[in-house]
């Protein structure tokens, strides 16, 4: 029986790590790391919604970093799942961002956007290659060889 290589556990446990930092970042830490990072001018008027939308981003952040580490530990076959919902669900938003003609060219510098995108290609090459060894372990065993 094919099983799903052990790299998609390393990479979801690893994932799951980094958005839990980036929860605590972005939810408990936000007024002394989150907001200055972040470039954010919080004194006008919209300056609490901002804070608000931080630390609402943060608590699933956290939420999504415990559900890649558990499913990391306990069942890959979810945590590739999870792996491959994660871009599509950004893929979303940003088409939402883009519908409302909303964009990261604002007063802060969302210093975290370059790090988004190596966690979004790291899960897309996580399932592909996850499924690209499933593929060729259904390939191998159909012409009489064993992989273990």
């Amino acid at each position: 029986m094919s099983r799903l290589p052990r790299f998609v556990s390393v990479v979801a446990i690893v994932l799951g790590s980094f958005d839990i930092v980036r929860g605590l970042v972005h939810s408990v830490l936000v007024g002394s790391v989150g907001v200055p990072t972040a470039g954010l001018d919080i004194a006008g008027p919209t300056g609490l919604d901002q804070v608000t939308l931080m630390v609402a981003f943060g608590y699933s952040n956290l939420v999504t970093g415990v559900a890649l580490i558990y499913l990391g530990l306990t069942n890959r076959a979810g945590a590739l799942v999870l792996l491959a919902a994660i871009p599509v669900a950004l893929l979303v938003a940003g088409a939402s961002i883009s519908y409302w003609g909303a964009d990261l060219s604002g007063q802060a510098s969302f210093p975290g956007t370059r790090n988004m995108q190596i966690y979004l290609v790291t899960c897309v090459f996580t399932v592909l290659g996850a499924l690209l060894v499933r593929w060729r372990q259904g390939t191998d065993s159909k012409a009489g060889l064993t992989a273990h």
